[in-house]
């Protein structure tokens, strides 16, 4: 091949990746859920209200810097005028920045002197995979961060005097693009430094080492005004996204983490991680894929993941390989979920392992009688590799285009413009899925869980992360609830079933059923919604706390003394004085809850402490005063404070019921602090 020929190679790979996307785009015309997230806040930007969720509200309600800027800048272009020219304008950004990362991953091979079918396998696979193409048009960041990972990988492997500039702007970018990826360029560093080759890097690990603090100190001369602006702007520096996901993970993550590592391809063959999603569609384990999928996805990421323990394979396949290693770590053992954007990075980390590996093995073939059959094999398992993934790639196609019609024009934005149209000034709502519905309503939110609010953050810290105690506290004038399958807030949150008017359904059950489109139980699980009115108050606020139940709270005489009816399912929040050591009161039913037909089944009372920032369970009791005559009347508790009482200091009393909510008058008395 000749030299301007080969010249035109990047250019090609430049081409087929963004016409693929922009394909993609035309056909599925999909866009993320999130995407209108992000958007809310750029247009209020671009119209001059400010980098904001809700005007005159500075929270951080997005995660990538460069997400929010540039569909800012794209609805600017517009001339401040159309959403969707702007989602247009976005698409082609992102279908150039997918181009420009596979130009540059081609660089990258071409330096390394990979063979052709390295080269070949590695650009199809990549440029075919489903959730590559699907997040590089549908709104998200995901096309920028391949483009600064391809950036990166090439200045990796291109020593010279500016290797540390070229170093320095790809880590930047990718900070730009997404916070969390230093943990992918980190692991991409310590791979190229683990097993450095002195003689292809042109440096010792000394000095690579010298070179990651110079090109580290350009990140952070690049990225630390971002830094210093959000920290200025909203009062934190980290994205209340981050803070709102991390408040559903149980416990710390990086105990599970270290467990976990040493382990990991046992674990991925075993399908006890999330391995095998770096290969597959989007949330594949909804039902009508074929069932070859995951154990395609598993062997794949068992393969990948320990290409790194092979002395003979070539630095940056091995670089690949514990990145590959490293990041599925991360995903299977840290976020409390494994959301199928994160994986696209860690998808081409691994694609890449496979074809160092593989185009290594076809150029060390030897004797040469063994050339020929092995290669057979080679190309084989390269193609069926790639075959199955377009094969994917289509049918996901076929998923996200019909996901587009129907679940998310057909219902969200459709729940989203009905609200706007329906719902009163100062109207709030809670619901789940976030993006349509919360940008064409243009309502308050209360998301769950919690990525545009700080009150459903601070609410969950103090009353749980149970629904009906968080739709009791915060009380939202409407409700958006996702019906799977059967049931409506009776089955899901039914203690608040009297509370909230049922107003309108949006199911779209009947055309979905007849679908012929894989992972269809995806589309099934978004079908039905139901918008619930509020029509009798739930917070009844008394004697400075804060209350909420869903039957009136009142004082009442029990057993002569004096206390305040908080019916399960209920809620009573009580500040604690400065200074208060010990607090001490009373709790139970009255006798008249265990007479007469129906009777009380019980319930439990529960006293916790919540310092600010974490409750702390102190006491709880089950009490069934029916069939125990002991737990009749009023019961004494006393507690040690696990701290004296501070500002922010509160304690949280609460009562559950048992198997139903019939006579549950369950009573407090006023506590008393000393």
């Amino acid at each position: 091949m000749n030299s301007p020929a080969r010249e035109r190679i990047p250019w090609l790979a430049f081409a087929v990746a963004g016409g693929l996307a922009l394909g993609f785009a035309f056909y599925t015309r999909h866009v993320w859920e999130d995407y209108y997230i992000t958007y809310r806040s750029s247009r209020n930007l671009a119209t001059g209200q400010g980098l904001v969720f809700n005007p005159g509200d500075r929270l951080h309600t997005f995660t990538s810097p460069l997400g929010v800027l540039l569909p800012a800048l794209a609805f600017l272009l517009t001339g401040a005028t159309s959403d969707d020219a702007a989602l247009w304008i976005f698409r082609l950004m992102g279908a150039a920045a997918l181009g420009g990362a596979a130009a540059l991953v081609v660089r990258l091979i071409r330096r390394l002197d990979w063979p052709g079918v390295a080269l070949a396998f590695a650009a199809a696979a990549l440029c075919l995979d489903a959730k590559t193409l699907d997040f590089a048009i549908n709104g998200m960041e995901t096309p920028f961060l391949l483009l600064f990972l391809g950036y990166a990988l090439w200045a990796q492997v291109a020593p010279g005097p500016r290797q540390w500039l070229h170093l320095g702007a790809a880590w930047a970018g990718l900070m730009w693009t997404r916070p969390d990826a230093f943990i992918h360029l980190g692991l991409i560093a310590l791979g190229f430094w683990l097993f450095n080759e002195r003689a292809r890097s042109g440096r010792n690990r000394r000095e690579l080492l010298g070179l990651y603090l110079r090109a580290g100190l350009l990140t952070v001369a690049l990225y630390g005004p971002w830094l210093l602006w959000a920290w200025s702007y909203y009062g934190s520096p980290v994205p209340h996204t981050i803070v709102a996901k991390s408040a559903q993970g149980e416990g710390l993550a990086w105990p599970r983490l270290v467990h976990g590592f040493w382990r990991l391809p046992y674990l991925i063959l075993r399908g006890d991680t999330a391995a095998e999603d770096a290969f597959l569609p989007s949330y594949h384990g909804f039902p009508s894929w074929p069932g070859w999928i995951v154990p395609f996805g598993r062997v794949l990421a068992a393969l990948a993941s320990v290409l790194w323990l092979g002395p003979r394979l070539r630095v940056e396949t091995r670089a690949a390989s514990l990145a590959f290693f490293g990041g599925v770590a991360y995903l299977s053992f840290v976020p409390y979920f494994p959301f199928p954007w994160y994986f696209p990075i860690t998808t081409w980390l691994g694609y890449l392992a496979l074809a160092g590996a593989a185009g290594q093995a076809w150029s060390g073939l030897e004797p040469a009688r063994f050339r020929r059959p092995w290669r057979a094999i080679l190309v084989a398992g390269m193609t069926l590799t790639v075959v199955a993934g377009a094969w994917l790639t289509l049918g996901a196609a076929r998923q996200c285009r019909a996901q587009q019609r129907y679940v998310e024009h057909g219902n969200r934005r459709a729940i989203g413009e009905w609200l706007h149209a329906h719902a009163a000034p100062g109207d709030t709502v809670f619901l789940e899925p976030l993006g349509y519905i919360g940008y064409f309503s243009g309502l308050k939110t209360y998301d769950w869980p919690g990525l545009s609010s700080r009150e459903v953050v601070e609410a969950a810290r103090l009353v749980g992360r149970d629904w009906t105690y968080l739709v009791a506290y915060l009380q939202p004038t409407w409700l958006v609830m996702r019906v799977s399958g059967e049931g409506d807030l009776d089955r899901m949150v039914p203690f608040l079933a009297g509370a909230y008017a049922r107003v309108i359904d949006f199911d779209r059950r009947p055309e979905i059923s007849r679908l012929d489109v894989p992972g269809r139980a995806l589309l099934e699980f978004d079908s039905h919604f139901v918008l619930y009115h509020l029509k009798t108050p739930l917070r009844q606020d008394a004697d400075g706390c804060e209350i909420a139940t869903p039957i009136g709270s009142g004082v009442q005489d029990v057993g002569g003394v004096r206390a305040r009816l908080v019916h399960a399912p209920g809620t009573m929040v009580v500040p604690v004085p400065a200074g208060a050591r010990t607090v001490e009161g009373r709790f139970g039913f009255p006798a008249a809850a265990s007479e007469g037909d129906p009777r009380t089944d019980g319930a439990e009372f529960a006293i916790y402490w919540f310092d600010g920032r974490r409750r702390t369970e102190l006491f709880t009791r089950r009490l069934q005063p029916t069939t125990a005559a002991a737990d009749r009347g009023l019961q004494d508790y006393r507690l040690e404070l696990p701290a004296p009482g501070s500002p922010g200091c509160r304690l949280v009393f609460q009562t559950k019921p048992l198997e139903n909510m019939a006579k549950d008058w369950t009573f407090w008395t006023k506590p008393e602090f000393r």
